[in-house]
């Protein structure tokens, strides 16, 4: 397999339908491991597996430690191998740095760059792998495979929903123990304490919330199809929803108590069916 491989791999997806997976079945079978950890968690000789370290970005100084890597011989398997998860956060400056290793490529090295978000990785970085694309399963396929997981079907549809087809945030979800969205959406339909309910969805990252949110809003509108009139609530809902959604992107400080409440308020004048 190694011989067959380039030297850049872009595997890329919508996200949570196992891109990192495909990466780890990889250098697995290049390094012939055997150990059952996770290959991020192994220490080889000739592996680099690169992440935010929880932070915003991949910054430059991780970038260079892999050049510096790349350019030393392998000591065990066949090639140095190095894999950049979310390398859609490498920031312009490691960006820049990893080029030069894609660029030239030293013998024997393969990198492979993991990511849900390509366009946002510079275009001669992308020029420079050959790309595979990890395609979501269709719905059935994902509750099916979420009910072999031990998730209950009801969750699993929810869920299935609210994450885009994505299995493994919607298994992410349930193993930290994340509400699905739309049973507390319809309470607050026959609830008048918006704060309480607010509290129940403290607990998620205000840009994740919000984009489970719209994907139930968008399935209500492609469920109405072409009702006439349309349902302009439900349509200026999205665009508030939208609208906040954006803002909370690009401003980690937005209040985000302030904003539920305000999209809950909103959610009440609208006419929801009782099923999503």
């Amino acid at each position: 397999m190694a011989s067959r491989l380039p030297h850049g791999l872009l595997i890329q997806g919508p996200g949570g339908c196992g891109e990192p997976l495909l990466a780890e079945y990889l250098v697995r079978q290049i390094l012939s491991l055997e150990d059952d950890r996770p290959a991020r968690g192994i220490a080889h000789p000739d592996l680099r597996w690169v992440a935010t370290e929880d932070a915003a970005f991949i910054v430059v100084d991780q970038i260079r430690a892999v050049s510096d890597f790349l350019v030393q011989r392998p000591q065990r398997g066949p090639r140095k191998l190095v894999v950049i998860d979310e390398a859609e956060r490498m920031n312009p400056n490691a960006a820049n740095a990893l080029l030069k290793s894609l660029e030239e490529p030293p013998q024997d090295s393969f990198v492979a760059l993991v990511t849900s978000a390509s366009e946002r990785l510079l275009p001669t970085v992308r020029s420079r792998c050959q790309s595979v694309v990890v395609q979501a399963p269709d719905t059935k396929q994902a509750i099916r495979w979420l009910a072999a997981q031990g998730i209950d079907h009801a969750v699993a549809e929810h869920f299935t929903l609210e994450y885009g087809g994505a299995p493994y945030h919607v298994l992410e979800a349930v193993q930290r123990e994340q509400e699905p969205l739309w049973p507390v959406l319809m309470q607050a339909r026959s609830s008048a304490d918006l704060a309480a309910l607010s509290e129940r969805l403290r607990n998620e990252n205000l840009v994740s919330l919000l984009a489970r949110w719209l994907r139930v809003v968008h399935s209500l509108i492609r469920q109405a199809g072409s009702a006439s009139p349309p349902d302009t609530k439900m349509l200026a809902f999205a665009d508030t929803a939208f609208e906040i959604y954006r803002a909370a992107q690009v401003n980690s400080g937005l209040n985000r108590q302030m904003q539920v409440e305000r999209l809950l308020l909103h959610w009440l004048e609208l006419d929801i069916p009782r099923t999503s």
